[in-house]
């Protein structure tokens, strides 16, 4: 298991400013809402001396008082500037003269704080071609296939899998799931005890969803600066290509580095147990545009930027013919909304929902179980 170095404020002391129209929310969506959460992660930059600081945006009264405090890293003064490119996470560059630092102190009038800085993880990816996600509650059947499917298809050597406080199960039974996948060689899981923000639609909901852009930025920064491709899929999502072909290789060969893949739903068969396997049905109508998703190469031509949810500010779909990920309806607690009201769609079989999805089930089935690598201890 791989820890985050996180700094939560004492709510007495100071908050986050709430967004616009945040007292007509439920209150469930303002419990839901990280007021008090300074930073993820503190952790190692490439840069020899440098310390990155990733949570959610400061907004106001944090800004106010990062610009007001004294940084130092072991104890040697240090200089701070923000380069957050997005308004839905911070990042904070604290530079100093200690090249290997283990720890940052902030030293402000109302309040002084030491953390932890975590060691890099760069090193462990490089060179790898490497999937990452967030994940809460997910069954392990789930996370098994999922993982399993991009390994054989997709040629995925490593996972990142960032957990969201699950409370069905421990890190350890992540662990132990990705420990049997076949083919996977290196994995992370990574607790990460914070509120993903409130559920709903709306502007104001949705841009109070921090937690996703804050690790992307920590994966980004701290795992996969050197990876040879980066994706990232949903447990629900399953990426795929034309035979004989991978995302990696296909972001590797593109003049942007970098493939977009739209998806499309897929549907259990009526009775069938909820396995991505089972998702073997299309809407007989056009279904309602969906948001894409990625695969990169992080330190090709978009070297620098950061990653979104569903591509990168600024960089038009790169697009490539059947390339894409299925989205598996059923695979999903329904957190947000539930997943099972769509009976009155006409569905169909599709073939390339069977070709893809039921890859090597038969296998899979009758194979032993073998042990990977465990993570390193961080």
């Amino acid at each position: 298991m791989t820890a985050l170095s996180f700094c939560v404020m004492p709510s007495r002391v100071l908050r986050r400013d709430a967004p616009g129209g945040f007292r007509d929310w439920s209150a469930e969506a303002q419990a839901a809402f990280d007021s008090e959460t300074l930073f993820y992660d503190a952790f190692e930059g490439a840069e020899p001396g440098t310390v990155y600081a990733v949570g959610p945006p400061l907004k106001r009264r944090f800004r106010i008082f990062v610009k007001q405090a004294e940084f130092l890293v072991d104890g040697q003064p240090a200089q701070m500037r923000e380069i957050s490119q997005s308004q839905r996470a911070s990042i904070l560059e604290i530079t100093s003269n200690v090249a290997a630092p283990t720890q940052l102190s902030i030293r402000h009038p109302d309040l002084s704080l030491d953390v932890a800085v975590s060691p890099s993880q760069i090193g462990r990816y490089q060179g790898l071609k490497t999937l990452f996600t967030l994940s809460r509650n997910n069954d392990l059947a789930w996370v098994r296939d999922w993982a399993r499917h991009h390994v054989e298809t997709q040629g995925v050597e490593a996972i990142i899998l960032f957990d969201n406080a699950s409370d069905r199960y421990g890190t350890d039974a992540l662990e132990q799931v990705l420990s049997h996948v076949p083919g996977l060689t290196t994995f992370d899981v990574v607790p990460a005890p914070f509120r993903y923000g409130p559920a709903g639609d709306g502007r104001e909901l949705t841009s109070a969803r921090f937690l996703q852009f804050g690790l992307f930025e920590i994966a980004r920064l701290r795992f996969l600066a050197q990876a040879a491709g980066v994706l990232n899929m949903d447990i629900d999502e399953m990426a795929y290509g034309p035979a004989g072909e991978t995302v990696f290789q296909a972001a590797a060969d593109s003049e942007a580095g970098f493939l977009t893949l739209p998806g499309t739903w897929r549907y259990p068969q009526p009775g069938a147990p909820l396995t991505h396997a089972a998702h073997l049905l299309r809407s007989a109508e056009e279904d309602a545009p969906m948001y894409p998703k990625w695969c990169l190469i992080p330190n090709g031509p978009q070297l620098g930027k950061s990653w979104r949810t569903h591509g990168i500010k600024g960089l038009p779909d790169q697009l490539q013919q059947d390339f894409g990920f299925f989205h598996c309806r059923m695979i999903s607690q329904s957190w947000h909304y539930d997943r099972s009201e769509y009976q009155d769609l006409t569905l169909e079989p599709d073939p390339l929902a069977r070709r893809i999805l039921q890859r090597g089930v038969t296998a899979q089935a009758a194979e032993t179980p073998r042990k990977v690598a465990k993570p390193k201890a961080a």
